[in-house]
């Protein structure tokens, strides 16, 4: 597999995860995703309360994680707000704030991926789904994978 469908496996299962928690509970708490070099994905979370720290928490886990070798590609998933000027008309976002070992070299090497989203509750069955929309990506500097 190459480097970017190693990055498009993890960004897919942290999508499917994030969409299951928002129909399921309308909302999700952030969690990390991490593909090994070996092909193993670890799906890493914590019990903090607050959401703010539960993230924190987890960027925390990730820089130690990332030091400790083996990570190729790391995703962390947050339920956001997405910025006004990439939000068109549709505010509440999945952030994934994903890192790859085979980008570390270039100047941008790191992305936020907000993939927008509605709660939609169906008519007659009262089942509430999460309308996805088109993913906006950003670049950045990588902060784990150096």
């Amino acid at each position: 597999m190459n480097d970017d469908a190693r990055a498009m496996l993890v960004l897919e299962k942290a999508v499917i995860r994030a969409k299951s928690m928002l129909e399921s509970s309308q909302n999700f708490r952030p969690f990390a995703l991490m593909l090994y070099e070996d092909g193993s994905i670890k799906t890493i979370e914590n019990k903090v309360n607050d959401i703010e720290n539960a993230y924190e928490q987890l960027r925390d886990s990730m820089k130690i994680r990332a030091l400790e070798g083996g990570v190729d590609v790391l995703a962390i998933a947050i339920d956001t707000l997405i910025p006004e000027r990439f939000a068109k008309g549709v505010p509440n976002g999945i952030r994934l704030h994903l890192e790859e070992k085979s980008q570390k070299d270039k100047k941008v090497s790191a992305r936020y991926i907000y993939v927008p989203y509605q709660l939609v509750q169906g008519a007659s069955s009262g089942k509430i789904t999460a309308q996805l929309f088109q993913p906006v990506p950003t670049g950045f500097p990588a902060e784990f994978l150096k």
